[in-house]
Parts: structure tokens; sequence; C-alpha cells
């Protein structure tokens, strides 16, 4: 990692994301990033869904090629039935914050979105840079991404653990409403 400053974030933020019953990875890179990936047992079936255009998406989008060397066969997102309990899916967050394991997803298309809302696993991709202590550290990059304009987002999670529910006769249910793992990778 490159700093003590980024260590101390990482750490607090996977720290917390695993409280909230998911889990963070570290990689020094894309490759790193696709290793952890391939190996995950949510990858058993060497399936992933994508949402639209990912691989033009700078700098994500080369660890596609990465994971087809490996085995992983590549599906985009289509509509909601397309991607609906696809055993994985990968997307990208603009940001995450430390203080409560969390991260944020920011798309406009629907088959973008319903990779992180309908798959039974869900892989994001984060840069380190990208890592905040607290949501009000973000403050400038939630103005950006919200600013009026081309790249403006109109649809933004938070995203803390897997999907989980207690209303179910009072019992804690894993991934009734989303996915029911979640795995983020932070990348230096």
């Amino acid at each position: 990692m490159e700093t003590q400053t980024t260590t101390h974030l990482f750490q607090r933020f996977q720290q917390r994301l695993e409280a909230a019953g998911g889990e963070a990875h570290y990689a020094e890179d894309l490759a790193g990033a696709a290793d952890i990936i391939a190996a995950h047992p949510a990858l058993a079936q060497r399936e992933i869904v994508v949402p639209p255009g990912f691989a033009a998406r700078h700098p994500w989008g080369t660890i596609l090629t990465m994971l087809a060397e490996r085995g992983i066969t590549i599906h985009e997102a289509g509509d909601p039935a397309s991607v609906a309990d696809f055993p994985a899916g990968l997307s990208s967050a603009d940001l995450a914050i430390a203080e409560t394991g969390s991260i944020m997803l920011a798309e406009n298309a629907l088959p973008a979105r319903v990779v992180s809302m309908l798959t039974l696993t869900h892989f994001a991709l984060a840069q380190a840079s990208a890592l905040y202590p607290m949501l009000e550290d973000a403050g400038n990059a939630l103005q950006r991404l919200t600013a009026p304009g081309p790249d403006q987002r109109h649809y933004i999670s938070l995203v803390t653990g897997p999907s989980r529910t207690a209303d179910i006769e009072r019992t804690l249910t894993i991934g009734v409403q989303g996915p029911r793992a979640l795995c983020v990778i932070i990348i230096a």
C-alpha cells in the first residue's frame, strides 16, 4: 500500500465491512483483483455478469480480458430478468467509506444497476484513492458525480454488506432483496 494512511483506512474499511457480513480485499493492481475474483467460491460456474460498456470503463475495462484468461466467461447485463440470480456480478464503486464499510454505486442505466442488485454475489472494484475516512470527507466527489451535465449520476446507492432483512418472522435473512454476498476489492 502507498501510505500508512491508506493502510489504516483499508483496515478500518475491511473491519467495518466484515462486521456487516461482507468481505474486503486489497490488490496492488488489476491482475491481483482478477486473481481474487477468479479464485472466489462464487465463480464455481466460471461465469460473471458485468454492466453494459464495462470494457470501455477506465481503469477497470482490462480486467475483463484478465478474467477471460483465467477461464471466466463474461456476460453483459441486459434486462433485469437476464441478471436475476446470476451467480456473480462485477461493477465499480465510485467511492468507499472506511467508517461504515460502505461503497457508493452511481449509475444511470437500469442494466448497470441490476448487476449490483440482483446477482447472488456482487464484486465491486474501487480505487484506493476513492477510499475516504467518513462520508463527509467525500463531499467534493459527491458534488462532482451529481453536478448537472453529461456525466451526472441520477441513481446513487450506499451499500454496506450483503442484503439483509429481519422482516420475515423477525428472523435475520441474508440475500432476500439483493446479493447474498458482497466482495469489495480496493485497488492501489
